[in-house]
């Protein structure tokens, strides 16, 4: 999560979106930078609004009509292809890394992987566990919150955005970079996610280069699901 006062905005952190890399890029400047634990970095919507807007209007006087809350999302079968590729890692399956062991997804299938995420919450295998590729964004009512979500594919409206209120420019290294691997769907698999993750299929698809959100993505309890999306590696 990054807070710019004089930009008037907030960032929140959706995993796997690049946010990691903008985070680096604009802590320097930024009033608040949140970079770990995970469950700060990744701070859901409904989280900052309970805990964080009330600080920042008691801090700076700023309530949250004054300043916009945005976040990143990323085309959702390219989201689980990231997470499916970044638990490929050999260190995740070393015998001395036990807590993090039961991640690692390099001995089954991307389509294997897609079918664990789509089980009940309860049921998933251990590198399954994942929230959703909008999850920051979400209200406590399961609406979305935010003010602009932009495409991961085409980041130059909030880079955009950025410069022209901080009047500085956005300069970003790659991070967190996933191994190469295959993320090939079966059709049945894909349709199966399709349906389970409608929500996100259509709220992806309607994003457009200025973050703007479709009233229709606001309804509380819309959402196909209310997990947060944080996650530790």
């Amino acid at each position: 999560m990054i807070f710019l006062y004089p930009a008037r905005l907030v960032i929140l952190s959706q995993p796997k979106t690049g946010t990691t890399a903008l985070d680096h890029a604009l802590s320097p400047r930024a009033s608040i930078a949140v970079n770990n634990p995970p469950s700060l970095k990744h701070m859901p919507y409904h989280k900052f609004m309970t805990h964080v807007a009330p600080w920042l209007q008691a801090q700076t006087g700023l309530e949250r009509s004054e300043y916009e809350v945005v976040s990143v999302m990323r085309e959702p079968i390219d989201w689980l292809g990231s997470w499916y590729r970044y638990r490929t890692r050999e260190k995740l399956k070393e015998a001395n890394n036990k807590k993090r062991r039961g991640n690692y997804t390099g001995n089954v299938t991307f389509d294997a992987f897609v079918q664990e995420v789509l089980k009940p919450k309860g049921e998933r295998a251990t590198y399954a566990g994942l929230g959703s590729p909008y999850g920051v964004a979400l209200k406590t009512d399961g609406g979305i919150g935010c003010d602009h979500i932009f495409p991961y594919e085409d980041l130059s409206g909030l880079h955009e955005m950025i410069e022209e209120r901080s009047k500085r420019p956005v300069d970003l290294k790659l991070m967190n970079v996933s191994p190469v691997g295959d993320i090939t769907l079966s059709d049945e698999t894909r349709e199966r996610l399709k349906t389970a993750w409608q929500f996100a299929f259509d709220l992806h698809g309607s994003l457009t280069r200025d973050g703007k959100i479709e009233p229709r993505f606001r309804a509380a309890g819309d959402a196909d699901t209310g997990e947060d999306s944080v996650v530790t590696d």
